[in-house]
C-alpha cells in the first residue's frame, strides 16, 4: 500500500525552464518523489477556478501516487490559491494504457479542513 500524503507533506514551485507559452510546468515535492505538471493553466479568481488541459503528469511510475494523494494535491492548490475547483483534463496519451486516448477529466473542490485550534 502506497503512503498516503497530507497537504503540509508537498511544496509546489514553478519551472520557468520548463514551460513555454502556453504550457507551463509545475514541479511538486512529495515524499519519495518529485512530481512535474506540465498543463494550459487558466485560473478564474473571480469564480474561484482552474482549469489544467492537454495535463501530462511526470516522475512516477505507473500508479504510483495514486487517487487519493491526487486529491490531496488538489486541495494543497486550492487552498494554497484559495480557489473553489480544479478541472484536470489529461493530454493525449501516448505511452501506457490505450495510447491515443485522452483520459476523462478529473474535477476537484474544495474540502473544509478542520479546524486544529478549535
Amino acid at each position: 500500500m502506497r503512503p498516503r500524503w497530507t497537504v503540509e507533506d508537498l511544496s509546489f514551485e514553478m519551472d520557468d525552464d520548463q514551460s513555454s507559452d502556453p504550457i507551463a510546468t509545475l514541479v511538486i515535492q512529495a515524499p519519495g518523489v518529485v512530481l512535474m505538471v506540465m498543463a494550459e493553466f487558466s485560473v478564474d479568481r473571480s469564480q474561484g477556478f482552474m482549469k489544467l488541459v492537454r495535463t501530462h503528469i511526470h516522475g512516477a511510475t505507473a500508479n504510483g501516487v495514486g487517487f487519493a494523494n491526487l486529491k490531496t494535491i488538489a486541495q494543497a492548490v486550492l487552498e494554497g490559491m484559495d480557489l473553489d475547483e480544479i478541472i484536470i483534463e489529461g493530454g493525449i496519451r501516448t505511452t501506457g494504457a490505450c495510447p491515443g486516448h485522452i483520459p476523462r477529466p478529473f474535477r476537484f473542490t474544495r474540502q473544509i479542513r478542520p479546524d486544529p485550534d478549535a
